[in-house]
C-alpha cells in the first residue's frame, strides 16, 4: 500500500476513536495495530496531528526515541530534517504525551510504593518539606537545594553515574539548555530553576551514546511523561529497552506553565538591567527577582502572565504524577515540597535522609502548601485531553492563547466536557474626564 494512503488510514482510525468518544487508553491502537504488519510512516502523523497544529509541548520524547535520528529539535519542537530515514517503527507517535494519555498500567510499571494515596496531586506514599543541610547548596539552589543534594548524593554513593538535567546560559541565566551532568560541579551550575522552557531530555541521546548509567532524569511534568512513555512503550525496540533498564531515578519538578524569552526581556526592561544580571527568578504569587549585584525586587505575576508559553495548555500534569519523586517550591519559603511516589524514589530518599543530607518538616507545619498543590494539580489534570483541545490557530481566532486560564469551569463539580474556552477580556474603557472651561482659572490644578 502507498505509504501516504496507509498514514491516512491510521489517522482516520485515530479520529474515529476520538469522535466516537472511545476510551482514551484505546487511542493508541490506531497505530499499534500496524506494528506487526510492518508499521507506517509515523513521522507524518506526528507532524500532521501535533507539530503543524502547534500542539507540541516540546518534551522531545519523539526526538530522543527515534532510532534513526529523523528529527532535529528547533524552536522547542521536532523538525523532520531526515524525513526519508524513517523506518516505520512507530515509536515517535507511541511516546507522544499529546496524542494519548499514559497507559493504564504505568503505575504498576514504575513501581508505586505501598500504601498508595492520592490527595489531589498524584499517587504517593509520603511527603515532607525539606532543605539541604549544606548551607551553600540550600542558598544557591532553588527552594532549599534538595534536588542538588539528592543528585550529588547519588553520584557519591555510586547509585548514579550521570544526570540528565539543564544548564543556564551565561549571557541570559533565565534561558537554559539540556545537559548531561557527570560531575558535582555541573550539577551545581544547573541548580537554580528557570521559568522558561528548556528541553532537558535531549541529553538522553548523549547519555545513551556514552552509556552513562545508572541515570537520573530531572524534568518538568511533560518531560517526565515523555520519559515514562519511552521507557514503557509497548513497541519493544532497543532504544526503549535502554531507557527502561538504565534510567534509575526520575525527579519531577512541579510546573503550571513556563514563559517565553519575551517575558525575560520585559523583566530586564522593567528592572533596567541587562538579561545576564537576572541571576534568579522565583514565583511565589509574585515574581521574586535576584540580581547579580545582590539586589532583590519583585514584579507582578499577573503582568508576567501574558508571556506564558501557549504550548503549556496541552500539558495536563502539574505535580509530575509519574515521577519517582516530585518536588516544588510551595508551602514554606526556602523549603521544597517533596513527595515520594515509587520504590526507587523511596530508596534514594531514605539514603539521603539517613546520611543527614537534608532536614525535614511535616506537611502539617504548613498545611496550606498541600492544599495549594492539590488545587493546582486538579486544575490541570481535569482539562480535556490535548487531542480534544483546539489548535493554536483556533485559539488565536478565539483571541486567547493563555494556557493557565483558557478553560472556565474547572471548579469541583463541573465536567470537563462542559467546559468552554474563555473569551478574551474586553478592552478597558477609558474614563472620560470633563475639561474645565478655559476661562475658569479657579479650577486649574484642583483634584
Amino acid at each position: 500500500m502507498d505509504p501516504n494512503q496507509l498514514t491516512d488510514e491510521v489517522k482516520g482510525r485515530y479520529h474515529k476513536l476520538l469522535d466516537e468518544g472511545a476510551d482514551p487508553n484505546e487511542w493508541a491502537y490506531a497505530w499499534r495495530s500496524e506494528y506487526n504488519r510492518g508499521g507506517f510512516k509515523a513521522v507524518d502523523m506526528l507532524m500532521d496531528e501535533v507539530v503543524t497544529p502547534s500542539k507540541c509541548i516540546g518534551c522531545a520524547a519523539c526526538v530522543t526515541i527515534c532510532p534513526v535520528d529523523v528529527f532535529d529539535y528547533v524552536d522547542e519542537k521536532p523538525k523532520d530534517t531526515r524525513h526519508d530515514a524513517c523506518v516505520y517503527c512507530e515509536l515517535c507517535v507511541d511516546v507522544c504525551p499529546v496524542l494519548r494519555p499514559t497507559d493504564q498500567d504505568l503505575h504498576e510499571q514504575i513501581g508505586l510504593m505501598e500504601p498508595v494515596k492520592d490527595e489531589g496531586f498524584g499517587p504517593y506514599a509520603y511527603g515532607v518539606y525539606a532543605r539541604a543541610t549544606d548551607k551553600a547548596w540550600a542558598d544557591s539552589g532553588q527552594d532549599g537545594g534538595v534536588c542538588s543534594a539528592l543528585l550529588i548524593h547519588g553520584m557519591r554513593n555510586g547509585t548514579l553515574g550521570g544526570v540528565v538535567a539543564g544548564e543556564e546560559h551565561a549571557e541570559n541565566p533565565q534561558m537554559g539548555s539540556s545537559m548531561l551532568q557527570t560531575t558535582e560541579a555541573q550539577i551545581l551550575t544547573g541548580a537554580r530553576s528557570r521559568y522558561t522552557y528548556q528541553p532537558n531530555t535531549l541529553a538522553l541521546v548523549e547519555a545513551m551514546q556514552k552509556n552513562i548509567t545508572p541515570l537520573a532524569v530531572v524534568g518538568v511534568p511533560c518531560q517526565v511523561d515523555g520519559v515514562r512513555q519511552q521507557q514503557h512503550s509497548s513497541i519493544r525496540l532497543d532504544v526503549a529497552e535502554w531507557y527502561r533498564e538504565n534510567i534509575s531515578l526520575v525527579i519531577g519538578l512541579f510546573c503550571s506553565e513556563s514563559f517565553t524569552e519575551k517575558g525575560i526581556d520585559w523583566l530586564a526592561e522593567e528592572m533596567e538591567v541587562p538579561k545576564r544580571d537576572i541571576v534568579n527568578i522565583n514565583i511565589k504569587g509574585k515574581i521574586e527577582i535576584k540580581l547579580r549585584d545582590g539586589r532583590e525586587d519583585t514584579r507582578s505575576l499577573k503582568a508576567f502572565g501574558k508571556y506564558a508559553r501557549p504550548a503549556c495548555l496541552y500539558c495536563m500534569d502539574y505535580s509530575a504524577d509519574n515521577a519517582d519523586i516530585g518536588m516544588g517550591g510551595i508551602g514554606i519559603d526556602g523549603w521544597t515540597f517533596t513527595v515520594i511516589r515509587t520504590e526507587a524514589g523511596h530508596k534514594a530518599w531514605q539514603a539521603l535522609v539517613a546520611d543527614g543530607w537534608v532536614e525535614t518538616k511535616e506537611f502539617e507545619e504548613e498545611p496550606k502548601g498541600k492544599d495549594l498543590v492539590a488545587r493546582l494539580s486538579i486544575y490541570k489534570r481535569n482539562r480535556p485531553l490535548p487531542a480534544l483541545m483546539p489548535t493554536h490557530l483556533e485559539r488565536e481566532e478565539i483571541g486567547n492563547l493563555d494556557p493557565k486560564n483558557f478553560y472556565r469551569g474547572w471548579e469541583d463539580g463541573n465536567s470537563p466536557k462542559d467546559w468552554r474556552p474563555l473569551p478574551p477580556p474586553p478592552p478597558k474603557k477609558k474614563k472620560k474626564v470633563a475639561a474645565a472651561p478655559a476661562d475658569d482659572a479657579s479650577k486649574e490644578g484642583s483634584a
